[in-house]
């Protein structure tokens, strides 16, 4: 087998063919700049991404072909409402049971390392569908990109069942969580607060994150089992806060460059798929699960929406449902939601008397634990609906204490 050009590649996709192309560090970015700049090729196809907003930023949809993701980008309203674009809110361990259903997908593009003496290519930091789809043997496209680390825990794949490849040395897919700020800071050092050592922790991506990393230099014997494993993940282990033992899981490396060029000297480290990750037996297994993730507002009863703003989808649900709800599920685990009190500029805050009509609810009132803010953190475990809303509205902002307790009285307690 010989390589062919990327053009080439694209051209050999069928009408009515149904192509998965992975987002994050995977994304074949060869194949995916061809296809959103050439609206000739690949018409008639039907392509399923996992792109993820901030990292991956191309659109394959067009006319007359589709493209299906589970985040939302500005980007894709106009496709929306052509219908060339297809939103599909679920969670990843849905979306894991909606794309490995033997004969969902066709075709699938990947990007990974050149072949070894032996035949195998490491697909590197991308695992996520990748593993689940390929068991069910698609016609597989691929882009050989050295750029793509090899190391022990990376999955990979025969040569023999890549039907066809490219090549390119385009860098890798990357996220920049951007300045820290102080009310991030804030946030960060509270939840370190209430993580205790030998906790496992599952962390998203932003500024957080990263942040909280650093806060919890300090620990120690702690675990990572996430959907992401980013640039935090160095700070720890170069903090020894990491438990060197246990193995550090997770469906993707995303971060800077520079954490591309350390996975492979990070003993223990295993990229799976979303089966072995995020289904509510793999997090069963899972010791004192600590699972932080993000928000865009949360109501008084504890409901979050981690997808719109403004009545409008700007993300997706992603792994957040089955992390809260696996470590909800432990008696030592903890589901921990993290949003600044208000928006930057002070005056739309981001505890709400009660989600709008139409509002996503990503998670529901009853798989949260504990809520953080930079004014602290709302204990709601077990707390009762008149308690858990108190709690809550005294770490929102000052701003809007007041205001959230009138509307609070008036809509629940009369």
């Amino acid at each position: 087998m010989t390589a062919i050009s990327v053009e080439r590649m694209v051209q050999s996709l069928r009408a009515g063919e149904k192509v998965f192309v992975s987002g994050s560090a995977g994304e074949p970015r060869a194949l995916t700049e061809c296809i959103a700049s050439r609206p000739d090729l690949a018409v008639g196809v039907e392509f399923f991404c996992s792109f993820i907003p901030g990292v991956n930023v191309q659109n394959l949809a067009g006319e007359g072909r589709t493209m299906t993701v589970s985040f939302m980008q500005g980007a894709y309203r106009k496709g929306l409402a052509a219908g060339q674009v297809k939103f599909a809110p679920m969670s990843y361990s849905n979306t894991q049971q909606q794309l490995c259903t033997p004969g969902a997908i066709d075709t699938v593009l990947v990007q990974v390392s050149p072949p070894n003496e032996l035949g195998w290519c490491s697909l590197g930091p991308q695992g996520e569908f990748l593993p689940g789809l390929l068991k069910n043997r698609p016609r597989v496209l691929a882009v050989f990109n050295p750029q793509v680390p090899v190391f022990p825990g990376a999955p990979k794949i025969r040569l023999a069942d890549i039907d066809a490849y490219c090549e390119s040395d385009l860098a890798l897919a990357s996220y920049d969580a951007g300045k820290p700020n102080s009310v991030s800071e804030r946030i960060a050092e509270n939840i370190a607060a209430i993580i205790p050592d030998g906790a496992t922790l599952q962390c998203g991506l932003g500024k957080v994150p990263n942040l909280l990393a650093k806060a919890l230099e300090n620990h120690r014997h702690l675990r990572i089992h996430s959907g992401m494993a980013s640039d935090g993940m160095s700070t720890l282990l170069a903090a020894g806060a990491l438990d060197s033992a246990a193995p550090i899981t997770s469906i993707v490396a995303l971060g800077s460059p520079g954490l591309y060029g350390q996975l492979a000297d990070i003993d223990g480290l295993t990229i799976c798929g979303v089966e072995d990750c995020h289904t509510p037996q793999a997090l069963a297994g899972v010791p004192r699960l600590h699972a932080v993730n993000s928000a865009l507002e949360i109501d008084l009863s504890g409901q979050v929406n981690a997808e719109m703003l403004g009545g409008r989808y700007v993300s997706g649900p992603g792994g957040l449902p089955d992390f809260a709800a696996g470590a909800r599920a432990q008696q030592l685990g903890c589901s921990i939601i993290a949003l600044p009190a208000a928006d930057p500029s002070g005056e739309q805050s981001r505890i709400v008397a009660q989600l709008a009509v139409g509002s996503a609810i990503s998670v529901p009132q009853y798989l949260v634990d504990v809520v953080v803010t930079e004014y602290g953190c709302a204990h709601l475990r077990g707390a009762d609906f008149i308690t858990r809303g108190r709690r809550l509205i005294e770490i929102a902002h000052p701003n809007h204490r007041d205001r959230l307790a009138a509307e609070f009285e008036h809509r629940w307690l009369r």
